[in-house]
Formats: C-alpha cells, sequence, structure tokens
C-alpha cells in the first residue's frame, strides 16, 4: 500500500438513508444506535442485505412522511372545529419516534377512516349554518330592494337551501377565511338570482371558488406537514434556532410556507445530513484504526470541520504518527510522518518497516471502513522506501529540552 495515501470516499445508499431517518425521528437514537441499526445487514457483505435494508429504511421514512401529513390534518380540523363552534372526534396524533414502519401504516389506516368522518361531519355542519346565514342575508337585501318600484313582502328565492348545502359541503373545513368569504359571497348571488336557470348558472362561480379555496386549503396542510418534518429534522440543530419559531408559526397555522423559509430550512437540513455524515465517518475511522491498535489523538473531532486533521499514534510507535485528514465525506488524506528526524540510516531503515507496518494497517482499516458501509477508493499513493518521512512539527518533551539546551550553549 503506501506511507502517504489519497482515498475519495463513498457512503452506502442504506448509511444515508438511515442517518437521514435519525434526523427525521427526532434524533433521540443518535449517531451509534443509527449505525448499529443501518449497517447490521451490511456487515453480512450481501447486496440483497443491503438493498433490502435500503427498501426497510425508505419505507420507513415515507411512512413517517405520511403520519405526519396526517397530525397536520388533525391540527387544522382542531382549529376550524373550535373556531366554528363544532364538536368532532380527531385521531390523537401519534408520535412517531420508535415506531416501525407497520406500526405507522396501522394508525394511518385508522387515523384516514376516523378523518374521512370527522371532515364529512364537520363540513356539513359548517355547510348548514353558512346556508341558514346565507339566506338569511339574502332576504333581507331582497326585502329591502323591490323590483320595479313595487315592494315585495317575502320574494322566494330561485334556489333551495338544499341544493346551496349539497355545494358548500364540498369547502374544506380549514379554508382560509379570505377564501370563505369569496364563496359566500357567490352563495348570496346564487340565493338573489330572479331565476333557477340564472341560479343554477351562479352556482357554478360558488363551484369554482370552492375548487380555488379548496386547493389553497391542501397547499396549507402540505406547508404544515413540511414544517412539522423540518422542525423534526432541524432538532438540536444550532444554526437552526432562527428558523424554527418561523417554522412552528408554519405548523400552527398561523403563517404561510413562503418560498424563502421552505429553501432556508431545505438547506440546513441538508448541512445537517452532510454533518451527520461527517461525524459518522469521523466514528466510522476512530473505530477502525482502534481496533488495530492505534490511539485517537485529542483533535479527532476536529476531522468533521473545516480544514479539521488529526493524528493516529502508537504506544510502540515513538518515533511515528499517521496524520489523517478529512474534507467533509468525499476525501480522506493520511501520511506517515516522524516525529523527530532521523538521524541515522538504522532510523530511516525503521521508517520502511514503520511504512509496510503502515500499509498493512491500512489495507486492514479498509475492510473494516467497507463493512461500515464506507468505501474508500485510494486515488494516489507514495509506496513505502520511495522518499523520505516528513517531520511533524510536534516533537516529544525531551527532544524538545534537548533542542533548548543546545541553542543556550551556543
Amino acid at each position: 500500500m503506501s506511507s502517504g495515501v489519497e482515498a475519495d470516499i463513498a457512503l452506502d445508499a442504506a448509511v444515508i438513508a438511515s442517518l437521514g431517518l435519525v434526523r427525521v425521528m427526532g434524533g433521540a437514537a443518535g449517531l451509534a444506535a443509527a449505525g448499529a441499526g443501518a449497517l447490521a445487514a451490511l456487515a453480512e457483505g450481501r447486496a440483497e442485505a443491503q438493498a433490502e435494508r435500503l427498501q426497510e429504511a425508505r419505507r420507513l421514512e415515507e411512512s413517517i412522511g405520511e403520519a405526519l401529513d396526517r397530525t397536520a390534518r388533525i391540527a387544522a380540523l382542531a382549529v376550524s372545529a373550535r373556531d366554528h363552534g363544532v364538536a368532532v372526534e380527531l385521531p390523537v396524533p401519534v408520535e412517531v419516534t420508535g415506531r416501525s414502519a407497520d406500526e405507522l401504516a396501522s394508525w394511518i389506516a385508522e387515523a384516514d377512516a376516523r378523518l374521512a368522518v370527522a371532515e364529512e361531519s364537520l363540513a356539513a355542519a359548517i355547510a348548514e349554518a353558512a346556508t341558514g346565514r346565507v339566506f338569511a342575508t339574502a332576504s333581507v337585501s331582497l326585502r329591502a330592494t323591490p323590483e320595479n318600484g313595487r315592494s315585495a313582502a317575502a320574494p322566494r328565492p330561485a334556489a333551495s337551501p338544499d341544493d346551496l348545502t349539497r355545494v358548500l359541503k364540498r369547502l374544506a373545513p380549514d379554508a382560509a377565511d379570505a377564501d370563505r368569504q369569496a364563496v359566500t359571497e357567490a352563495a348570496e348571488q346564487v340565493v338573489r338570482a330572479p331565476t333557477t336557470s340564472e341560479a343554477e348558472g351562479r352556482l357554478t362561480e360558488v363551484r369554482l371558488r370552492i375548487q380555488h379555496a379548496n386547493e389553497r386549503a391542501r397547499e396549507r396542510r402540505d406547508g404544515r406537514a413540511a414544517a412539522l418534518r423540518f422542525l423534526r429534522e432541524l432538532e438540536g440543530v444550532p444554526a437552526a434556532e432562527t428558523v424554527r419559531p418561523r417554522l412552528a408559526e408554519v405548523a400552527d397555522g398561523t403563517r404561510l410556507f413562503d418560498e424563502g423559509l421552505r429553501a432556508e430550512a431545505a438547506r440546513l437540513v441538508e448541512d445537517a445530513q452532510r454533518q451527520a455524515e461527517q461525524r459518522y465517518v469521523a466514528e466510522v475511522l476512530r473505530e477502525a484504526f482502534g481496533a488495530l491498535g492505534y490511539e485517537v489523538g485529542e483533535g479527532f473531532e476536529t476531522l468533521t470541520a473545516q480544514d479539521g486533521e488529526a493524528v493516529l499514534t502508537r504506544g510502540d510507535w515513538p518515533q511515528h504518527a499517521v496524520k489523517v485528514r478529512v474534507d467533509g465525506t468525499r476525501q480522506v488524506r493520511m501520511a506517515l510522518l516522524r516525529t523527530e528526524p532521523a538521524e541515522s540510516d538504522e532510523q530511516r531503515r525503521l521508517d520502511v518497516e514503520r511504512e509496510e507496518e503502515w500499509c498493512a494497517s491500512f489495507d486492514a482499516a479498509r475492510e473494516r471502513l467497507a463493512e461500515a458501509g464506507v468505501h474508500a477508493d485510494v486515488r494516489w499513493r507514495v509506496e513505502p522506501g520511495t522518499q523520505r518521512l516528513p517531520v511533524t512539527g510536534r516533537q516529544r518533551p525531551g527532544r524538545q529540552q534537548n533542542e533548548r539546551r543546545r541553542e543556550l550553549g551556543r
């Protein structure tokens, strides 16, 4: 292998999906649990096991998304029922953390059935109340404006309350106030129509406004569901502190999910995913080389930072160390170094021996990395004995003291 090496890093899709699931689940499981769960199949080295694990992760992620969508609907209907003074029975939102895809699927099926009943009941109650108000308002208006200068005691509307109620039932119970007002105004025109045919024509306008109102209601529901997901994925992310309150407003229905906020939240989620992958790579590197007898330096956690690097040492290598540098999850660079200059041929022969030992360790570490879903594709390498080892700036205390004494003697 080599005393110096640079390798491209690629993560298995199952690892990436599992790390993403940790964030969607609220981050409670942590990196270690995510790795153990995601990599059990990968360690078997079977392609079908990896594919099965990836499919399982994606199915769970889809189930979580659908569960959050139902949670958003429940919240919206609860607000609508409260505002209109209607009592309905709604499902209790599910806590997705710790739930399997099958458990979530079961809850979703039950919630859908109960939501359908609740939504129909709520829509009917709101429609009947709206019809009563519309006919009352229109009747007063007709009495106040007699036709041809003659008074009319009680004009009879061309449209029937039942016809109008059937149309208004199609309006989403959680439609926005402005959309509901637009529908009400169109409905009043139906009641004021002088003929049955004209009333039917005006009902078409009511249906169109209901269609537009329902589309916007679905957009708000989707926004709420997306905000709930972003809130879970950004839990514990310091950079998201200014975004989380605005996302909470969207989830509560007090704010629209505008494109600017959506893009900002998506960028933060992407950053959080990348950082999770970086931490995973650093942890796998730590475990792989630790199992091979290397000691991880104190700066190993900086591998996930910009320009971060760390040093691996061994108790039986007093004059050598390995510098590790990771560029995100894309590249890893490693180089064998001397902790003090080589001053004899014997020490240079020792360098070659250490290089060969390091080569064997790197090969073994690559196998361990692959088992953990981290693949290192070597781009270049420096063969043992082809060049002198560079000297790190870190010297042992004894060596530093000797240097100072020589300086004072001069």
